[in-house]
């Protein structure tokens, strides 16, 4: 059928919404009804035992009301201990008073039932009006003690009021049971008073037991406390030193956490400097036995925040040999380096003294042993320290032990950090005292594991690079800073059952430990991850070699080309490869440009190397782009003055230093050990410490130094603020803490004030430097290969190694162009070579080469090699160089004597050639 637009009608059929009812639903339908008369049973028996209480309620008070008082006197004795608290609750408080007032014979009542009746009456008071003539009944002779305790907590939980008189009597019966600095009157001290009717009436009687010389004796401690034993030591001026042996043993194995916190800066007040003296004082005083290590770790440990911490740590060093104290407390346990709560204890102060004096003290003072702690003794402790976490990570035994390895790690890496400038430890004699020397551990290599690991490393760092953006937060380096240890600990849940083999121990010491490698093996591993990448990335020998045969094949990682001028080689450089990721790694091929036009030259990697040591004399040297300053050593470390385009050059400069760790170029640039530092501290967001201002500024550090043992008379003279200079215009003031300008440096903060000059001149004036430059860097180096490395032998990755040259080595790996070995102006160049100086070798050196130093893995690792071209028979020729092929263009002058004096001018003159 159509309608009038041509469509079909449709027709609806109501078919009806009968349903048929399932089994299902019988059944469930069953269920809710039985539920429901199981709720009606339940609700009718509630209803009979409200009624039976109901009953017996009213039953007990019309006994009292109506029996009580037909009751001989002499019989009343007896209802105080026949129903206790119930004469409080059915009574008034006129009729319970009359009751006890004739019931002065339970002085003398057998038993304890008597008291314990009294007590529990006591506990029901929610006033101390009827409190006085209450204790007049107890049986002083039968103790209960307990009883009497807990019945007086509830009722300073409830009371209203609480006058002297009642407080004097119930501190008689306290007097009489001797319960003055007993263990058992400590739970009525531990009253939370925020939750009493009344907090004011608790503590008011705290205050009032210790103004009588009522203390308790601590034997389990709890943060409330400690809160009211604060509270009573700063309100009760005349008995403090009876409540500073109480306090300072609620530390033990404590820790605090707010409860009260109308008391929380009372809690706060122990940690002044006054405090921190008499704890001391406890721990070197014989006869406070009970006081020890244990009690000062838990003060330590419940200081509000770092700060106070430090303070605390600072205030304990202050004391004359404080710190060797702690030291040989540690070492008197009959096996210091076991787990027990004692020996733990022990260590964990100590090390915390240490890592703090290491951090405040200048190489002078840590090696004279002004603090007692000598030379000697922090050689003893970092052998033995470095021996047990060696043993407990390539042997572990128990977890516990393994906690307090994993403990004793970082110190043990600031340690051999402070070490690879001082020498204390890795002395002349000494100078792989951090190899671990077992042969076994020698031997095993963990190349087993290290390209699983590169696999997982390059899965998590495929977004390095948007990470690294210029943007103020830091989002990227929070997400990747402890990446290595994720990536092990990934591994390790991988391999389950491989974890305690010696390959897998090797890779979780390189990476958590390194230095118990040797150096040479760490730099045989570095360039291994360079090959694995290399293979990675299409770039070994081997694939060239195939490229050459199917050239198609080469792909993204082909030659790199771009033209460079001679005067604008920064610039040029970074426009042509800054964007280019990880193609960076591949060859290069570089033409350069000077004034005449393109310059002429075959690049067999000479080029390559010109092209990176001119951007480097540029980018490091060079005052036109202003990128890095020098400190008094004449070390780089990046300027703090900074834009857009000048962080972008940053970022290059890390790939060009990059590249040369890459292709093993060596560039002669030394720069600032805390530089180095935080390029190695990328697992920690780049944060230097208040020791690594020494390499920035020395003056600086000894001054700040200086003012930790300033009495406050002296600090308060200098008249200094929470304000410094901004490094780009001296008029204008940085606040170092919010509104710094208005906050005096005291005694008491100096220690906030030195770590916020050195967090402001280390961290906050070079973050985005840092991590642009290390950004760059990374897109070459993978971080966790840098941190193999300590700042001194990165720097020695960077521009070379040693203060003389192996001249067998060299002549070894020398190349020969219309010249013979056996040749008398070659055996007369290499008897001179013997002759010179190690300063003059050096010198020779960086003419050839441009670097003053010898290649880390000799001179055969030297790209391109070493070369000497016969330069023909004209005696009046110098002898020149060509540093980007590592050439040595000498004339045959047949005579030794003239051939020194020409070398040697050459050398001072600096006569080469820039290219050949």
């Amino acid at each position: 059928m159509l309608n009038f637009t041509g469509q079909s009608r449709r027709r609806n059929i109501n078919l009806g919404n009968r349903t048929v009812t399932s089994k299902q639903d019988l059944l469930a339908k069953a269920q809710l009804e039985r539920e429901k008369r199981a709720q009606n049973r339940q609700r009718e028996q509630a209803a009979i035992v409200l009624q039976c209480y109901i009953r017996r309620h009213q039953a007990i008070k019309m006994l009292f009301t109506d029996l009580l008082p037909s009751i001989p006197k002499e019989k009343v004795k007896h209802i105080i201990p026949a129903f206790g608290c119930l004469l409080h609750t059915f009574l008034t408080k006129e009729s319970t008073l009359e009751i006890i007032k004739h019931s002065s014979s339970l002085t003398t009542y057998p038993g304890t039932l008597g008291n314990l009746q009294i007590f529990s009456l006591i506990s029901s008071y929610d006033d101390a009006s009827i409190m006085v003539e209450t204790l007049k009944c107890i049986n002083l002779k039968k103790e209960t003690k307990e009883a009497f305790l807990n019945a007086l907590k509830s009722f300073l939980k409830k009371t209203r009021s609480l006058e002297e008189e009642s407080a004097r009597a119930l501190l008689h019966v306290m007097m009489v049971w001797k319960l003055n600095s007993s263990e058992i009157i400590t739970p009525l001290f531990e009253i939370n008073a925020s939750e009493a009717l009344y907090p004011k009436i608790v503590l008011d009687f705290y205050q009032f037991l210790a103004s009588e010389g009522i203390f308790p004796k601590p034997n389990k401690n709890s943060s409330s406390l400690l809160e009211n034993l604060s509270y009573i030591y700063f309100n009760t001026p005349e008995k403090q030193k009876g409540l500073e042996h109480c306090i300072a043993s609620c530390f033990r194995n404590l820790h605090y956490t707010p409860v009260n916190r109308d008391l929380e800066a009372y809690v706060t007040e122990l940690y002044e400097t006054s405090f921190i003296d008499k704890i001391a004082g406890m721990i070197e005083d014989p006869n406070s036995y009970d006081i020890d290590m244990e009690n000062v770790i838990g003060y330590i440990e419940g200081a509000a925040d770092d700060n106070s911490k430090n303070s605390m740590l600072i205030a304990l060093l202050s004391r004359s040999s404080f710190l060797r104290q702690s030291y040989i407390a540690f070492k008197q346990h009959n096996n210091v380096w076991t787990s027990e709560d004692q020996s733990r204890a022990s260590f964990i102060l100590f090390t915390r003294l240490l890592q703090m004096h290491l951090l405040v003290s200048t190489d002078h003072e840590l090696l004279s042993g002004s603090s007692g702690f000598t030379d000697q003794d922090l050689t003893e402790f970092t052998t033995d320290l470095k021996h047990f976490v060696f043993s407990n990570i390539w042997e572990p035994t128990s977890e516990s032990k393994t906690n307090m390895a994993d403990a004793a790690l970082p110190l043990l890496q600031k340690l051999y950090l402070r070490d690879s400038r001082l020498h204390f430890c890795s002395t002349k004699n000494d100078p792989q005292f951090w190899c671990n020397k077992n042969p076994e551990f020698l031997r095993v290599s963990p190349f087993k594991y290290i390209e699983d690991y590169e696999r997982l490393y390059r899965e998590y760092a495929d977004r390095r690079e948007d990470m690294f953006s210029e943007a103020d937060d830091d989002t990227g380096v929070d997400d990747l800073g402890s990446m290595k240890y994720e990536i092990l600990n990934h591994l390790s849940l991988s391999y389950k059952n491989s974890v305690s083999t010696r390959q897998f121990k090797k890779l979780e010491i390189l990476i958590k430990a390194p230095f118990f490698i040797p150096f040479e093996q760490r730099v045989n591993l570095f360039y291994m991850f360079i090959a694995i990448d290399k293979q990675r990335l299409n770039l070994s020998d081997d694939s060239q070699m195939m490229a050459l045969l199917m050239p198609w094949n080469l792909g993204a990682h082909s030659r790199q080309s771009a033209t460079i001028s001679r005067e604008h080689v920064l610039e040029d450089a970074c426009n042509a490869f800054n964007g280019i990721g990880e193609r960076f790694k591949s060859k290069l091929a570089v033409t350069f440009v000077n004034e005449f036009g393109p310059e002429a030259g075959i690049d067999g990697g000479g080029i390559t190397k010109e092209f990176l040591t001119s951007v480097s004399d540029e980018g490091f040297k060079g005052d036109k782009y202003h990128l890095f300053d020098t400190n008094d050593q004449h070390e780089l470390y990046p300027s703090t003055e900074f834009d857009s385009q000048k962080l972008t050059y940053m970022w290059f400069m890390g790939k060009i230093v990059g590249k040369c760790l890459y292709d093993h170029v060596l560039i002669d640039v030394t720069f600032a050990d805390f530089f180095l530092k935080k390029i190695l501290n990328y697992s920690s967001k780049f944060i230097s410490s208040f020791d690594d201002l020494y390499s920035l500024d020395v003056s600086l550090y000894s001054n700040l130094v200086k003012l930790l043992s300033m009495s406050s008379e002296q600090i308060e003279a200098l008249d200094l603020s929470f304000e410094i200079n901004s490094n780009k215009n001296d008029s204008q003031v940085v606040q170092l803490i919010p509104n710094g300008s208005n906050i005096k440096v005291s005694k008491s903060n100096v220690l906030l004030y030195i770590f916020k000059v050195a967090d402001f001149k280390l961290n906050r004036s070079l973050n985005k430097q840092i991590r642009n430059f290390h950004g760059g860097m990374s897109m070459v180096i993978a971080p966790h290969w840098m941190e193999m490395f300590n700042s001194v032998e990165l720097q020695m990755l960077i521009s070379g190694g040693g203060k003389d040259i192996d001249l067998k080595d060299l002549r070894d790996n020398t190349e020969y162009g219309g010249y013979l070995d056996t040749d008398k102006s070659i055996q007369a160049f290499w008897e001179i070579l013997k002759e010179f100086s190690p300063e003059e070798r050096l010198n020779f050196i960086k003419f050839v080469t441009s670097v003053p130093r010898a290649p880390l893995q000799g001179f055969g690792s030297l790209e391109p090699k070493f070369g000497i071209r016969n330069a023909g028979g004209e005696l009046d020729r110098l002898p020149t160089a060509s540093t980007c092929v590592n050439l040595l263009k000498l004339p045959d002058y047949q005579n030794k004597e003239l051939l020194r004096r020409k070398l040697l001018y050459a050398i001072n003159s600096g006569a080469r050639f820039d290219l050949s």
